[in-house]
């Protein structure tokens, strides 16, 4: 089933490739391009990682060493070694780093040299400690890794060592129940912003808003075949509704990405609550009418066209920064994205043909801001957590513009919900 927010760029879901038992050798390409598959890594039984002493003495010793590539994989070996103990996502990297010295070596000798079989060997054994390490330990550290970077303002997305697909992969070999408890610890780091005393008041009570809905999330899961985002789950008459959240563990911009991430989808929730939504939750008060609805886009997508405006001339954000903010600003305001989601919701019998009929009828009423009618809301809310998890300053026209954006939204949410009946406000 559709949900709400794919990745921010076209990134595929990870394909784990299922290990065969095979009685002949394999190759150290072969062993590197399955490295971070831990069923293929524990095939391989090793003892231990050779020290750098072992391997110079298993690759030929030290003589005429200095005029050899393989001071590459002396070096990678070395640096893994330097490691302080216990960054299990950094020792994840190094061994990266020794596992493509190692290719980039044999490939270059081809089939030759005396140091080729040592060198493989290496290769192997540090393809099998990766696959000794804790996958959960790994995500976290390498989501602070990418904090890391983003606070030297360096630009994650050009990081070699793609910290961000190896957090994803990680993030794929975390058991379900442990995956589930994972992002339940990082709901409540989201929830616990309210405690820092910088956090503006609208942040303040949006987070408020959101952490009133997470009971209603019962399964948080890595996106196993689909796309991360939220869908609601089937239920029978009377029951409460409940809410599958399918994780994005891409988390291209680390910490701060993933609680934004958080952020979206629990506005999704809070939103379907407030407006009594269909399966879709479409930002759009039930029984509003098509003049209702045009408005209503009309002044969203102003909204958005003036932050674009604040962003363009912005000098506080660095190039990665910008490049996200100007990433939600656009998916807040596709064209016919109503009209899409409402034609696979009907397909898949998860709305009705009058629903169908309403919906396409409103994403039309919305014109080129159909959009904004799904994922506005969402937007504000997520670069809202961008923004206080960079430090950006709050007199930033900018961060101004979308505070004010984020607070009519929430105050339209209040009132839909007050307008539903007693005691169903959210606190702040």
């Amino acid at each position: 089933m559709r949900t709400h927010e794919g990745p921010g760029q076209a990134h595929a879901t990870p394909h784990v490739t299922s290990a065969r038992n095979s009685r002949g050798p394999r190759t150290l390409a072969t062993l590197q391009s399955t490295a971070g598959n831990t069923v293929v890594s524990r095939m391989i039984t090793v003892s231990r990682m050779m020290t750098e002493d072992q391997f110079k003495q298993n690759t030929g010793g030290s003589t005429l060493r200095g005029r050899s590539e393989i001071t590459n994989v002396d070096a990678a070996l070395r640096a893994f070694y330097a490691l302080p103990d216990g960054g299990q996502g950094a020792r994840l990297l190094a061994l990266k780093d020794i596992v493509r010295a190692c290719s980039d070596y044999v490939a270059h000798k081809g089939a030759g040299g005396s140091r080729v079989r040592g060198t493989q060997r290496l290769g192997e054994q540090a393809v099998a400690a990766q696959g000794q390490l804790d996958p959960e330990a790994v995500f976290r550290d390498l989501l602070t890794e990418i904090d890391r970077v983003m606070g030297e303002g360096k630009n994650p997305d050009i990081d070699r060592r793609a910290p961000a697909s190896e957090a994803q992969k990680a993030a794929q070999a975390i058991p379900a129940d442990k995956f589930h408890a994972m992002m339940v610890d990082f709901v409540q780091k989201l929830g616990a912003l309210r405690e820092d005393g910088t956090l503006p008041e609208e942040t303040h009570a949006v987070i408020g808003e959101l952490m009133a809905v997470v009971p209603l999330v019962t399964v948080m899961q890595y996106p196993r075949g689909g796309r991360g985002g939220v869908k609601l789950d089937p239920a029978a008459a009377g029951d409460d509704p409940t809410f599958t959240f399918n994780v994005d563990t891409q988390a291209r911009g680390g910490t701060s990405f993933l609680l934004g991430h958080i952020a979206h989808e629990l506005t999704h929730v809070a939103a379907h609550q407030a407006f009594g939504s269909s399966p879709v939750m479409e930002l759009v008060q039930s029984g509003a009418t098509d003049a209702e609805v045009a408005a209503l886009a009309a002044e969203r997508r102003q909204a958005l066209a003036d932050l674009q405006g604040a962003l363009a001339t912005d000098t506080e954000f660095d190039e990665f920064q910008r490049g996200m903010l100007e990433e939600k600003l656009g998916y807040g305001a596709q064209p016919y994205k109503l009209e899409q989601y409402a034609t696979a919701f009907e397909k898949a019998g998860k709305i009705t043909a009058e629903q169908k009929e309403r919906l396409v009828g409103w994403g039309t009423a919305a014109g080129e801001a159909s959009g904004t009618l799904v994922e506005y809301d969402t937007v504000l809310n997520q670069m809202l957590i961008y923004l206080h998890m960079w430090q950006t300053s709050q007199d930033n026209p900018f961060y101004v513009r979308l505070r004010a954006a984020a607070r009519a939204a929430y105050d339209r949410r209040s009132s839909a919900r007050r307008s539903a009946g007693p005691s169903t406000d959210q606190p702040s």
